[in-house]
């Protein structure tokens, strides 16, 4: 049985009609591409705070080092 989990991180978590809405889009995809029967794909949304993303990496650091670490000079 196919799974898709997707990580979402946003200002608001998705509500009902968007999470519904994705999961028909997706069950569609994988149904067309791959074959999978409906109602046969399981789906996991989490839901991602934003400072466990990209968000908090500072990509300009000069010394090379990509995390974001206030403590470390």
């Amino acid at each position: 049985m196919p799974m898709l989990e997707v990580f979402y991180s946003g200002n608001r978590p998705p509500d009902r009609a968007q999470k519904q809405t994705f999961a028909t889009e997706a069950s569609a995809v994988f149904q067309r591409v791959i074959g999978t029967p409906p109602g046969r794909l399981q789906l996991m949304i989490q839901i991602v705070s934003h400072e466990n993303t990209l968000a908090v990496i500072d990509l300009d650091r000069s010394d090379g080092d990509t995390m974001a670490d206030p403590d470390r000079q």
